[in-house]
């Protein structure tokens, strides 16, 4: 079951034949380490240090890709049309990505969301069900009602925007589903229903700071204590 988020998108991998890119094992990510001094099972991995660096395993290669964990890499020839027609809302960081069989170069940078739509309202079936005051761990409940997932008031205007605690979503306006079928992106689909059963036990996120750069992430996520 899905429900339609009208007037936006979600800006997700192709449901069909997508091209995943996988970790290059020589270069494996780093991850900061979190050790919780209360609750051994809470000791998780948090904010990633390193760039990406992958293999991708299909050609031709598409001008979006998407990694297991949902991470966006765009290649330079399409960020720069998303930068020439002026959308907001993203930054990027540096990444390497490599064809599977040739092993040559690809030019690509991580797509970094940085526009907001505020914390999804308790109305959405989203809220705080746990927190560990040891280290701060926090679970959110899972989605019943996507359709009040976007609060208006609490969006920011950007073309590309988070909703907390989905940093893995990325929520689009009509101009860019408008411009990536004029420039013909591929690699993306640009789709209004949102999957009911996302998140089936609820979400885990960490901090706002493993998603966006620190200084956005402290100015949105500190009033919230999310940062």
């Amino acid at each position: 079951m899905s429900f339609d988020l009208d007037p936006f998108f979600l800006f997700e991998e192709p449901r069909e034949n997508p091209c995943v890119a996988e970790s290059n094992r020589d270069a494996p990510s780093e991850y900061e380490k979190i050790f919780c001094p209360a609750v051994p099972g809470h000791r998780r991995g948090g904010e990633r240090i390193s760039d990406l660096e992958v293999i991708i395993p299909c050609d031709p290669i598409p001008s979006v890709i998407f990694t297991w964990i949902s991470e966006c890499l765009v290649q330079d020839t399409a960020l720069q049309v998303l930068r020439d027609e002026g959308l907001t809302g993203f930054s990027t960081r540096p990444a390497k990505a490599r064809l599977k069989d040739s092993y040559a170069m690809v030019s690509v940078s991580e797509l970094v969301v940085t526009g907001w739509g505020g914390v999804a309202p308790e109305a959405s079936g989203i809220r705080e069900v746990d927190r560990c005051v040891a280290c701060g761990q926090r679970h959110y409940s899972a989605i019943e009602e996507p359709r009040e997932l976007v609060d208006i008031k609490s969006w920011d205007g950007s073309d590309f925007f988070m909703i907390w605690p989905l940093p893995r979503y990325r929520f689009v306006t009509s101009r860019v589903a408008a411009i990536c079928a004029k420039y013909k992106i591929s690699g993306v689909s640009l789709e209004r229903d949102f999957p009911i059963t996302a998140g089936g036990d609820g979400f885990s996120p960490g901090r706002l700071s493993y998603y966006m750069p620190s200084e956005r992430a402290h100015a949105l996520g500190d009033p919230l204590d999310i940062s």
